[in-house]
């Protein structure tokens, strides 16, 4: 299944209130004890985490590549009036962002979904992208998930399992 279609049909279903992930609170407590202003969530879906960020003081990049988690995301920040929070719709493997431009960057589940070469182009690219001291926050699938080896194998540690791609990561992936 295209993985476009996958995550535009999830994020219509899904409620476009919700609370931030457990991740994104502790990612929160190691934030604040620094002086971090600008945060680049990636894969931000409806923006559940990047509206959290966002009513913290942070200036939030929200990118997604679908088109219906970012039109929730956009319509949720109009209401509550949050000019600090920007949704640009992009892939996770293209990114358009200048060298040093994040404090922080953000991925909650969202790069496992690329290849071992497009994942270490991305891992590079996101070096590119944050500034120096700044933080890298990554929650993604390990190969002690229970889903590991279920579904198609599409390469090493990487496999289709109902439509969905997802990548499964070690240490020393």
């Amino acid at each position: 299944m295209d993985q476009k279609k996958l995550w535009q049909t999830k994020w219509k279903k899904m409620p476009s209130k919700s609370p931030p992930n457990n991740f994104a609170i502790r990612a929160y407590h190691v934030i604040k004890q620094g002086k971090y202003q600008t945060l680049l969530d990636l894969g931000c879906g409806n923006g559940r985490d990047s509206l959290f960020f966002a009513r913290k003081g942070l200036h939030v990049i929200a990118v997604d590549f679908s088109e219906s988690g970012p039109r929730q995301l956009r319509k949720q920040a109009a209401e509550k009036k949050l000019a600090n929070l920007e949704v640009v719709r992009q892939d996770i493997s293209q990114l358009k962002f200048k060298p040093n431009s994040f404090d922080v960057i953000y991925a909650h589940l969202s790069l496992h979904y690329f290849t071992d070469k497009a994942t270490k182009r991305i891992f590079n690219q996101l070096h590119n992208l944050l500034k120096k001291d700044g933080l890298l926050f990554v929650k993604c699938k390990s190969t002690n998930d229970m889903l590991y080896s279920r579904g198609r194998k599409l390469e090493e540690d990487m496999y289709e399992f109902r439509g969905h791609v997802r990548h499964f990561l070690t240490e020393n992936t």
